[in-house]
């Protein structure tokens, strides 16, 4: 099973190639704004470049969100576009389940964070690495904190929090999307769109 995967749910840009459950080769920088140039650059150089790849692709993952509503758009659009020219499926990999992972962590109990702008920010609960509730956003000061957290992006609240902090790693996106192929799979994934959980619905806790 060879997965091509896309993350570009934050200021991070980045596509891999996943093969039967390890990352066979990755391309991902810090590129606030620079997502919808530089994705197809990475593809072609990443195609290109692997040459342990047999260029035979099975399925696309892409990072559905929540996230940069920017962002998530252009990577959901590529996505699509590679999909519908190939014949592919896509499977959407929920970001906060991926930065939950992108942190080599022991925590048992703990909340995930991704910065939205002003205080508000998205957030989820897990528990034994599994998310507890579907994600939500609220303000900083709303969401009832607990001692372990891992985040992106919120340095400037966390107001001596002593959080991990990782962004979404796009190999672990790519397994991700293997470890859950079979729940998370889209066969036709025309009508897909991101989970963008709207900052102006603020959740309670």
């Amino acid at each position: 099973m060879n997965i091509l995967s896309i993350e570009t749910s934050t200021d991070w840009c980045g596509i891999a190639l996943i093969a039967n459950g390890k990352c066979l080769k990755k391309i991902q920088e810090k590129t606030p704004r620079g997502h919808s140039e530089n994705l197809p650059i990475y593809y072609k150089k990443l195609i290109n470049d692997s040459k342990f790849f047999n260029g035979k692709i099975d399925a696309i993952s892409v990072s559905i969100g929540p996230g940069s509503f920017t962002g998530l758009r252009i990577g959901l659009g590529f996505a699509k576009g590679l999909a519908f020219s190939k014949g592919l499926p896509i499977i959407p990999v929920p970001t906060l389940e991926t930065i939950s992972n992108s942190y080599n962590h022991n925590c048992t109990k703990f909340r995930v964070y991704l910065f939205s702008h002003g205080d508000i920010v998205y957030h989820q609960e897990y528990n034994g690495g599994i998310p507890v509730k579907s994600p939500k956003v609220s303000s900083w000061d709303s969401v009832n904190h607990f001692k372990n957290g891992i985040h992106y992006g919120c340095d400037k609240l966390l107001n001596r929090k002593k959080y991990f902090s990782t962004y979404p790693l796009v190999e672990i996106s790519g397994l991700l999307a293997y470890k859950n192929i079979k729940n998370w799979i889209v066969k036709e994934p025309y009508d897909l769109v991101p989970n963008y959980i709207s900052p102006f619905e603020l959740g309670n806790r």
